[in-house]
């Protein structure tokens, strides 16, 4: 009896310390930690793999990071996809209008654009912001996808439809994400287009920032699955 009340609130700090001190020792790693995401998503798949609104989100996940590495491939190889990167961001921007973050986002956007433009009259040597656009895109596409995520199983799977805890804790952190990519923006323009070289706090504090949202929706991520593996051992 006293096992069943201790013990999840034990297992979960220990796996919260573990994985606080697994984000630490990975931070500059990048490939170790895609490792330890990697093998928390199979976990949280096997565990969950009949709850149809987790596995659901999961995909979402795996597609955004599968995205990402072919973003990443095919900017640094192709000077056109770049050009076309600005013009895509605006579709996106128009197509998750009603999400609250546009409204930041946009009009940071349009700078950029403006800063891109002004760059290039004056053959100004400008700073490689692509990147973080693509970043950029990638949260409020995803956003948008966990947001649509209830519409989607409802319609392939009737009445298993239902919003989990996992939807808003990654919800809220790419939001967290887009925010901080923001602000780097910004901090870029500062830099570039008003000579304020000194301004890096969000430069040097990206790094950490970031690494620390992703341990904890890692964390997240096992936290939620060892719930539901909670609860078909207390069926069984």
């Amino acid at each position: 009896m006293l096992a069943r009340v201790y013990l999840p609130p034990f297992i979960t700090a220990l796996f919260g310390g573990l994985f606080i001190a697994l984000g630490v020792l990975t931070f500059g790693n990048a490939s170790l930690f895609d490792g330890l995401f990697i093998a928390v998503l199979l976990f949280a798949g096997i565990v969950c793999r009949k709850n149809i609104n987790i596995v659901s989100l999961l995909v979402i996940i795996v597609i955004d990071r599968l995205l990402q590495e072919l973003a990443w491939v095919g900017l640094s190889s192709n000077d056109l996809l770049k050009e076309l990167l600005y013009i895509l961001t605006l579709v996106v921007l128009i197509v998750v209008r009603y999400d609250p973050l546009v409204k930041i986002i946009f009009p940071i956007i349009m700078l950029v654009i403006g800063a891109e433009i002004y760059w290039y009259v004056t053959d100004y040597p400008a700073p490689q912001l692509y990147w973080y656009i693509t970043l950029l895109l990638s949260c409020l596409v995803t956003r948008y996808m966990i947001f649509s995520r209830l519409d989607w199983v409802e319609k392939f799977f009737p009445n298993k439809s239902q919003s989990i805890n996992l939807d808003w804790i990654f919800y809220k952190l790419i939001g967290t994400t887009a925010i901080i990519l923001s602000a780097m923006l910004l901090e870029y323009l500062v830099r570039h287009v008003f000579n304020f070289a000194q301004v890096t706090v969000i430069y040097y504090s990206y790094p950490y920032l970031v690494h620390a949202i992703a341990t904890f929706s890692v964390w997240a991520t096992f936290n939620e699955s060892y719930k539901q593996l909670q609860l078909r051992l207390i069926k069984a």
